[in-house]
């Protein structure tokens, strides 16, 4: 794929391909990022597609965008995009962004029965395209400058052949009638947005394990945890870079001496700090779990069981029918409630709490009544 695409580095070139770009029906995009490698991660390339054209933006480079962000938003222009939750979050939060009229490649192959979502596999079922993928490249620092020929062309792989793909995916989904399904499900792609930062006073509790630890070492936990992200900001690395959680685990347990061996590059680099948070955790305040606010899970019966077991039955049975995965028939978090509450049916067929969708209530929702009818 070498020279099958531009590469824009420069406010003036962007403006101009902005321009062009603006009246275009649709437009295939793609992101590469540095999460690997960085504290913060943020969107580093953006590939955009006009169908004849491809485009590699450096947005490290250009930073007036607006004109990208008045594309992404117009309902006028078709965007397509493969696995785009995370491409979503991030416009949101980089740029401010949001996408419009969104068709997710990816998405759309699901609900076609395929099991290998990713993008070679899909454009070599559905296009018979085969895009080389070399596993290095795969986990590029797209943070450096400059970025070397193979890396820009994997990149540009990812959008080249978008719009065909989406057109092949389109045909089929009209042909089994499930055109309405996607779009629904890229609605609410489109209603993404990256959540807020979590303080840091309670987002040690992000590690798993720490419900098992007591006032005393839930304490070391949350300072060691303010600690490495501190130290992490500062060597601009992924904080699990930094040290695991799971040596964060080990070390709130170590009673201020921790073992050969543990604490990553904080124990490395800082131990003498370490040893400090430590100490501030082992004689700081404690730090409680928070208090319950839920009355707890609603117990099972026999009944509610076997009542589970049928409706999970009907839900299989409709998958193998239709190929599709057993989640798109209905979620299981609904089935159970259903299980353990019949009663609340009603509430359930009426969205739950939103995670049943309104074409899997059109399509399914008169047959999982008679299942809980008849169970």
């Amino acid at each position: 794929m070498r020279n099958q695409y531009r590469y824009i580095g420069e406010q003036g070139d962007w403006d101009a391909v902005a321009e062009e770009l603006r009246q275009a029906p649709r437009l295939a995009l793609d992101t590469e990022r540095n999460g690997r490698f960085a504290y913060r991660e943020r969107i580093c390339l953006i590939q955009i597609s006009d169908g004849r054209d491809t485009y590699l933006l450096d947005p490290l480079a250009v930073k007036q965008l607006d004109t990208l962000g008045v594309v992404l938003a117009d309902e006028a222009v078709a965007i397509v995009m493969h696995g785009c939750e995370e491409d979503v979050r991030y416009f949101d939060r980089d740029f401010g962004f949001t996408v419009n009229n969104l068709f997710d490649t990816g998405l759309a192959a699901r609900f076609l029965g395929v099991s290998r979502p990713n993008l070679g596999a899909v454009l070599e079922e559905f296009c018979g395209v085969g895009i080389a993928k070399d596993p290095k490249l795969q986990v590029s620092h797209w943070g450096l400058r400059p970025l070397s020929g193979p890396a820009l062309d994997y990149a540009a792989s990812d959008v080249h052949h978008l719009l065909p793909l989406a057109d092949e995916l389109a045909y089929r989904l009209d042909k089994l009638g499930r055109e309405d399904w996607v779009k629904e499900e890229c609605a609410r792609l489109e209603a993404l947005r990256h959540p807020s930062d979590e303080p840091l006073e309670t987002a040690f509790r992000r590690v798993k394990g720490w419900e098992t630890l007591n006032p005393r070492e839930a304490a070391v936990l949350q300072e060691l945890y303010a600690f490495r992200d501190g130290k992490a900001c500062a060597w601009d690395v992924p904080p699990t870079q930094a040290a695991s959680n799971g040596d964060l685990l080990e070390l709130a347990q170590s009673s201020g001496s921790p073992p050969r061996g543990i604490g990553g590059m904080l124990a490395s680099r800082c131990f003498g700090e370490l040893l400090e948070a430590l100490e501030r955790g082992m004689t700081g305040p404690e730090t409680p779990k928070p208090p319950r606010t839920d009355r707890g899970p609603e117990p099972w019966t026999p009944e509610s069981r076997e009542r589970l077991k049928a409706l999970k039955q009907w839900r299989t049975g409709l998958s193998q029918e239709l190929g599709l995965a057993v989640s798109h028939i209905w979620p299981t978090p609904s089935l159970e409630r259903i299980a353990l509450r019949p009663d609340r049916l009603d509430h359930e067929l009426g969205g739950g709490y939103g995670e049943v969708r309104g074409w899997q209530r059109d399509e399914f929702g008169e047959g999982l009544s008679r299942v809980v009818t008849g169970a």
